[in-house]
């Protein structure tokens, strides 16, 4: 199984919002790991939410560098044995 994982960096700060509260939940510089399809959606100029125990953060693709590194994984299942000999 392979899948991609997009790492952006925010240029505007993000908030999380709770009952009308705004709160810093992201500055300039940090760093944010997405799916490949969450990335997608951003391209595609979608707005994200992110709820969390506390409320809800939202993002655009306005929020982050235009520029974003990715990182490729592959994930390999299976079975192998030790190679112990049956106990007569």
């Amino acid at each position: 199984m392979t899948h991609k994982e997009f790492i952006l960096i925010v240029k505007n700060p993000i908030f999380e919002t709770s009952r009308g509260i705004k709160v810093l939940a992201y500055k300039k510089d940090d760093r944010i790991t997405v799916s490949e399809d969450v990335f997608e959606l951003l391209q595609k100029g979608h707005r994200v939410e992110r709820f969390t125990q506390e409320g809800v953060i939202r993002y655009d693709k306005n929020n982050f560098e235009n520029e974003v590194n990715y990182t490729k994984v592959t994930v390999e299942y299976g079975v192998r044995k030790l190679g112990q000999r049956k106990s007569k």
